[in-house]
C-alpha cells in the first residue's frame, strides 16, 4: 500500500482535533494550569500598570509608621483617638467612614463611651466584623466576631472585613457575601447609594494599580490638634481607616497585608484596607473584571483546535511552526486587549498549550507518515538502485520519470594500471577477493566525502560529487577523496607485498562541469547516473595518466572550483579525442605544500621553455629532474623528438590525445 493513501487531510484533521481536545480539555481542571493562568493574569495586571487618575471618591487613612512616631503610643491606641478621628472626618464632610479595624473587646469605659458617642453623632460609620475559624481533626467551628454592643448599636452597620485570596495566596477576586454576610465593600457601596449592587456579584478586582495607588493620609494628620485636616481631600469621600503599616501592630497579631497581581513585578504587598477600597471603587463605577465562563472557554478551545488542525495538515512543519508562533502571539494579544479594554479575562493558556500539543502531534504524524512512505520506496526500489538514489527517490518521488536535470558536478574515474595482465595470473575466487579488498576502502572514502558511487566497471570506479543533491565545494571534496584513496592504496600495497601479490597503481581523473543527472534507462529498468561532455572528459583525464606517468590528473575547472590549499602543478595543454577545445590539466600532488618542492619550479621553467620551442633548454631542465619525476622524463623525450623533427610553424603547444 502506498503511504500516500494513509491519513488523508480530512482524516488527519479530525484525528488531530479529537486527540487534542480529549487530552487538553481535562487540563483545564488541573491546579498546574490554574497556576500558569494566574501568572499570565498577574503579568497582564503589571503591563496595564496604574490606572490614572486615582479613584476620586476614596481616601485612605493609614495607621502607619509616621503616626506611631508622632503619637508615641503602642497599639491598641486609646479609643478616644478614634473618636477624635471620627469627629474630624465628619466635620470635614466625609461621606462615609469605614473602619477596617476590629473593636471586639472593651477597653477603658470612658474612652469606649466617647468613641461610641462619636460614632453615633457622625451617623455614617461602618465597622468591621469577621469570622473566627477553628479547624480540628474532629470538628470545624465557625464563630462570628463582632464589635462590642455599644459600637455596633451606634454604627450605621457592621460588615465582614475578610479578604479572600486565591488558592496561591494572591488576592485577585472579590465576593460581596461571605458566610451569608455582606462584606465591607458591599456595605459601603450600598450606603452611598450605588445602583444595581447585588450581593451575589463576584469577579476580578480592577485594581487602580500596585500598593499606594489610592490617595492616603496618615492617621496623625487627621487628629493633629495644631492644624485642621485637609478638608478638600476628605469632603464627599468614602474614608477607609486601616493599617498601612506592614509590620503587625501587636505582638500576637498578623500583618494585614496581602500579595496582589502586582506583587510579582513590584515585590510590594498591599494593605487589606486598600484592597477593600479598590473593591468599593469597582462597585461604584460598575467596572470590575469579568471572567469568561469555563464552559464557554472549553467550547471556544475545541472550535479553535479544529481550525488550527485544518491549517496544520495543509502546510509544512516549518510553515506550521511560523503559524504556531503567530497564533501564540495573537492569542496573547487578543486576551490582553480584552482584559485592557473590556475588563474580560479570557485565559489564553489552554489554547496556547493545546495548539502547541496539536502542532507537535501533527509533526509526529507527518514524521511517521513520511517514514512509512520512505520505507515503502526503499522496499520497492532498494533492490536495484543504490541507497543514495533511494534516499533521493524517497525525498522526491516525482523525480522517478526518465531523464534528469542539468547540474554542476565533479566526475571521478579511476582504473587499476595493468590490471588485465595481473588478473590473468589469479584464480577467479582470489581475484574477486582482491577486488573486494580494493573496492571496500575506496567506496568508504567516496561516501565519507559526500560522493555518489555511480558504478563499478570491472576494476574501474566511477563516482560523482554534487549529485543527486547539491554539495558545497564538490570539487574540493572530490580532490581530497582522490588523495585519500591513494593513501589507502599505499596501505593496501604494503599488505599485498607481504602476501606476495603484485605492486599495483591506480590512475584517477577528475573534471568539473555541467552534467545531466537523473534516471537513465528504460521505463522498466533505469539507473541514476550522470552523462555529458564533462563525464567523457573525466574519463579521458584518467587515461591521460598513462602518458605522463602520474596518479591523479584534474582539469583547470576542477582546480578553480576546489579553491586554495591543494598542491598541484600544471602538466600540459591537451585536446582529448572527440573535443575540439583544449583543456589545461594539472597533477594533483597533495592537500598542501610539504617537503622539497624545488623540482616543481624546475618543471615549470622547463614547461615555459617547451612552449616557446626552446627544445634544448627545455630538455636540459627536464633532464635535471627526470630521474625521479615521470612527467619530466616524458617531456625530455618529447623535446628530443621535437628537436630532431620540429612541429609545424602553427604549432600551439597543445598535445592531442588520440587514444581513449
Amino acid at each position: 500500500m502506498d503511504p500516500h493513501d494513509l491519513l488523508k487531510p480530512w482524516g488527519r484533521t479530525l484525528l488531530l482535533w479529537a486527540v487534542s481536545s480529549l487530552l487538553i480539555i481535562p487540563f483545564a481542571f488541573f491546579p498546574l494550569v490554574t497556576s500558569v493562568q494566574n501568572h499570565v493574569l498577574d503579568s497582564f495586571y503589571a503591563f496595564r500598570g496604574v490606572q490614572p487618575p486615582p479613584p476620586p471618591q476614596l481616601l485612605l487613612v493609614g495607621i502607619d509608621e509616621p503616626s506611631f512616631q508622632e503619637l508615641r503610643l503602642s497599639w491598641p491606641w486609646p479609643r478616644s483617638l478614634h473618636a477624635r478621628l471620627v469627629k474630624r472626618l465628619s466635620e470635614a464632610g466625609a461621606r462615609l467612614i469605614v473602619f477596617d479595624i476590629l473593636f471586639t473587646e472593651p477597653s477603658n469605659p470612658e474612652n469606649d463611651a466617647v468613641f461610641a458617642g462619636a460614632i453615633k453623632d457622625a451617623g455614617n460609620v461602618v465597622l468591621a466584623e469577621t469570622y473566627d475559624y477553628t479547624n480540628d481533626p474532629n470538628f470545624t467551628r465557625l464563630i462570628k466576631v463582632t464589635p462590642i454592643k455599644a459600637f455596633s448599636e451606634a454604627a450605621r452597620e457592621t460588615a465582614l472585613a475578610m479578604i479572600t485570596p486565591d488558592s496561591d495566596g494572591v488576592v485577585r477576586h472579590f465576593q460581596l457575601r461571605l458566610e451569608g454576610e455582606r462584606t465591607l465593600a458591599a456595605a459601603a457601596a450600598a450606603d452611598v447609594g450605588a445602583a444595581g449592587i447585588s450581593t451575589e456579584i463576584s469577579g476580578l478586582i480592577h485594581f487602580a494599580g500596585p500598593a499606594r495607588s489610592i490617595d492616603t493620609l496618615s492617621y496623625y494628620q487627621i487628629i493633629d490638634e495644631d492644624r485642621e485636616p485637609p478638608a478638600e481631600r476628605i469632603r464627599d469621600r468614602i474614608v477607609l481607616v486601616g493599617r498601612t503599616l506592614q509590620a503587625s501592630t501587636s505582638p500576637a497579631g498578623q500583618s494585614d497585608f496581602f500579595p496582589t497581581p502586582f506583587y510579582s513585578s513590584t515585590g510590594a504587598l498591599t494593605s487589606g484596607v486598600e484592597i477593600h477600597a479598590n473593591i468599593i471603587q469597582n462597585l461604584l463605577t460598575g467596572n470590575w473584571g469579568k471572567e469568561l465562563p469555563r464552559s464557554v472557554l472549553l467550547v471556544a478551545c475545541c472550535a479553535f483546535f479544529f481550525l488550527l488542525a485544518l491549517l496544520f495538515v495543509h502546510i509544512s512543519p516549518l510553515s506550521g511552526l511560523a503559524a504556531l508562533l503567530v497564533t501564540w502571539a495573537s492569542l496573547l494579544g487578543v486576551s490582553y486587549a480584552l482584559f485592557l479594554f473590556r475588563d474580560l479575562w479570557a485565559p489564553p493558556v489552554l489554547c496556547i498549550g493545546g495548539s502547541g500539543f496539536l502542532y507537535a502531534f501533527n509533526v509526529l504524524l507527518q514524521y511517521f507518515r513520511e517514514a512509512g512512505r520512505k520505507r515503502w520506496y526503499r522496499n520497492t526500489f532498494g533492490r536495484y538502485v543504490s541507497p543514495s538514489v533511494v534516499r533521493t527517490i524517497a525525498e522526491n518521488p516525482d523525480g522517478l520519470e526518465l531523464g534528469g536535470q542539468e547540474v554542476q558536478a565533479t566526475v571521478f574515474f579511476s582504473d587499476i594500471a595493468d590490471f588485465t595482465n595481473f588478473a590473468e595470473h589469479l584464480p577467479p575466487k582470489t581475484l574477486v577477493g582482491f577486488l573486494n579488498e580494493y573496492f571496500t576502502p575506496m567506496t568508504r572514502i567516496i561516501l565519507e566525502h559526500q560522493g555518489l558511487l555511480d558504478k563499478f566497471i570491472g576494476d574501474a570506479i566511477m563516482a560523482s560529487w554534487g549529485v543527486p543533491l547539491p554539495v558545497e565545494q564538490h570539487a574540493r571534496l572530490a580532490c581530497l577523496s582522490a588523495l585519500k584513496m591513494q593513501e589507502a592504496l599505499a596501505a593496501l600495497r604494503e599488505d599485498w607485498r607481504n602476501r606476495n601479490l603484485p605492486f599495483l597503481k591506480a590512475r584517477m581523473g577528475l573534471h568539473s562541469g555541467m552534467v545531466v543527472a537523473g534516471n537513465i534507462g528504460s521505463q522498466e529498468r533505469f539507473n541514476y547516473t550522470v552523462m555529458g561532455d564533462a563525464v567523457n572528459l573525466a574519463s579521458r583525464l584518467e587515461t591521460a595518466n598513462k602518458i605522463y606517468g602520474t596518479a591523479i590528473i584534474i582539469s583547470e575547472d576542477t582546480l578553480r572550483l576546489a579553491g586554495p590549499g591543494l598542491l598541484v602543478r600544471e602538466l600540459d595543454w591537451i585536446r582529448v579525442k572527440g573535443r575540439r577545445k583544449h583543456v589545461t590539466i594539472y597533477q594533483l600532488l597533495g592537500p598542501r605544500e610539504t617537503g622539497n618542492l624545488t623540482f616543481l619550479e624546475v618543471f615549470a621553467e622547463g614547461l615555459a621553455a617547451y612552449r616557446t620551442r626552446s627544445w634544448e633548454r627545455a630538455e636540459q631542465l627536464f633532464g635535471s629532474i627526470a630521474r625521479d619525476d615521470p612527467p619530466a622524463r616524458m617531456y625530455a623525450h618529447r623535446c628530443r623528438l621535437y628537436r630532431e623533427n620540429p612541429p609545424p610553424e602553427d604549432w600551439d603547444g597543445v598535445f592531442v590525445q588520440t587514444v581513449k
